[in-house]
């Protein structure tokens, strides 16, 4: 179920108020995560967020850490090793300038070349890890945007529900998986909901 809270001044975002419940199964909340959206504006020269504090069980609590490891983990790790491997040949390949201005271009050069390479090759060994991994995740795990995706998109996940910021709309949109949750959120934040 969808849900959109409008954001009629970026400066100041409303408090949104969750159900006392786990958002994703429903069973007596025991923790707290947290989600934030960056509103693109600066309020006494610091950026303003909307914070979102999502109460959940321990169980989905635990289930939310442990996708990282078949996300975020692989990503870096296999992003990192591919590029230093790519890091090294462009560096020696690349020409040294004779002004003391491009003296180090190969160290930048490599550096952009292990940048490039690193991000796609660990964008291949996520898209594999999560497809291995949807027998233990279930279809949770195929609806995160990819690392790459989500560094670039106003989004932010959790298990249970997702938020996106829609700037030009000054709307917030949550996204529930549970939808008796969704009605709840709904009759609690009733002055915010568009």
């Amino acid at each position: 179920m969808i849900v959109q809270i409008a954001i009629p001044d970026l400066k100041k975002p409303p408090a949104v108020k969750f159900p006392e419940r786990c958002v994703n199964c429903g069973k007596p909340k025991e923790e707290m995560l947290g989600m934030s959206l960056h509103m693109g504006v600066q309020h006494r020269n610091k950026p303003v967020t909307l914070e979102l504090k999502v109460p959940v069980c321990k169980a989905c609590a635990d289930r939310e850490r442990s996708v990282a490891k078949v996300t975020l983990i692989p990503f870096f790790v296999v992003g990192l090793i591919f590029g230093a491997i790519a890091f090294v040949p462009a560096m020696l390949i690349a020409p040294e300038g004779p002004t003391p201005e491009t003296a180090g271009f190969p160290f930048v050069f490599g550096g952009g070349v292990g940048l490039v390479v690193g991000m796609i090759a660990g964008t291949i060994a996520e898209v594999i890890v999560k497809s291995l991994a949807v027998p233990f995740y279930g279809k949770l795990i195929t609806r995160r945007p990819l690392t790459m995706v989500s560094f670039l998109a106003e989004t932010d996940e959790l298990i249970g529900v997702s938020v996106k910021f829609l700037r030009e709309k000054k709307l917030v949109q949550l996204e529930f998986e549970n939808e008796e949750i969704a009605r709840e959120f709904i009759q609690l934040n009733q002055s915010e909901i568009q």
